[in-house]
């Protein structure tokens, strides 16, 4: 996944080299193919439950898939929360 990559180009990205078209996708996800096209061009959250389905369907793992949605896995924010220092070495060492 690249650096900035969004939820909606890792999905289409994901879709595309697994070679599924977009209607096979959403069946297979049991969603309608506008409703993962609208995912795929950024225009529509993706829910959590939908989120999971794909990571499945896809073979990546979970946190994969979170992180492009703008969200870290719990126990990343539990570890966090624990050791509010680490923010700022993390970003020392990976900057923006």
């Amino acid at each position: 996944m690249a650096k900035s990559e969004s939820a909606a180009s890792l999905l289409r990205d994901l879709r595309r080299r697994q070679g599924h078209t977009l209607r096979s996708a959403a069946a297979d996800l049991g969603i309608a193919p506008s409703q993962l096209s609208r995912m795929e061009r950024g225009q529509r959250s993706i829910a959590d439950s939908t989120a999971r389905r794909m990571s499945t369907y896809y073979s990546v793992p979970t946190e994969i898939v979170d992180l492009a949605r703008g969200q870290a896995p719990a126990d990343v924010v539990a570890i966090l929360q624990r050791h509010p220092e680490e923010i700022d070495r993390l970003r020392e060492k990976y900057g923006q």
